[in-house]
């Protein structure tokens, strides 16, 4: 993996959500079949109904606290998906450094392997046992891929036509 695939993190590492914590919702079981969902064309709608239900919410029997609940949760909504996106783009940036610091890790492992593989080839074989699981661990995939790469030659092998029972007669007359 090269630097170049990589830049430091640069957004907030602390997302305080302590302002909206009191209306934040936890739904059961996580089921969120049947709830509603915005469509297209609300912004239109919300600048209608800003203008029309002080105009025309009394005739219509809308009280104009109906519009201040409205404004309400579309001010929430957009703090929500605000901080949102900060913690989606952070549990974005966590799954990535586990995968590049995992992927760190087990080239560490690798070349200290490859350490105790010339250590044991040209100087002292005993030093195998302190290593033991660190050689197996390593060598985990390498053994998985030979094992694979058996079983497809034999599956190969079977499934290649074998003599024809019958020898072709020769010259028939």
């Amino acid at each position: 993996m090269t630097n170049d695939a990589c830049a430091p993190y640069m957004g907030p590492a602390l997302i305080d959500v302590t302002k909206i914590s009191s209306k934040l919702v936890d739904i059961t079981n996580g089921n969120l079949q049947g709830f509603q969902r915005q469509k297209p064309g609300i912004d239109d709608v919300l600048n209608e109904l800003s203008k029309a239900i002080p105009q025309y919410g009394e005739n219509l029997g809308i009280h104009l606290s109906m519009l201040q609940k409205v404004s309400e949760k579309t001010e929430l909504l957009a703090e929500i998906r605000s901080l949102k996106r900060d913690v989606l783009k952070l549990a974005e940036v966590l799954e990535e450094s586990e995968i590049f610091y995992e992927d760190a890790r087990e080239a560490d492992i690798s070349r200290i392997g490859g350490f105790v593989d010339a250590t044991i080839r040209h100087g002292d074989p005993s030093v195998q046992a302190a290593f033991n699981q660190t050689l197996k661990y390593r060598s985990q995939y390498a053994e998985k891929a030979a094992a694979t790469r058996r079983k497809n030659k034999l599956a190969e092998a079977e499934a290649l036509p074998g003599p024809d029972p019958k020898p072709a007669q020769p010259n028939p007359v």
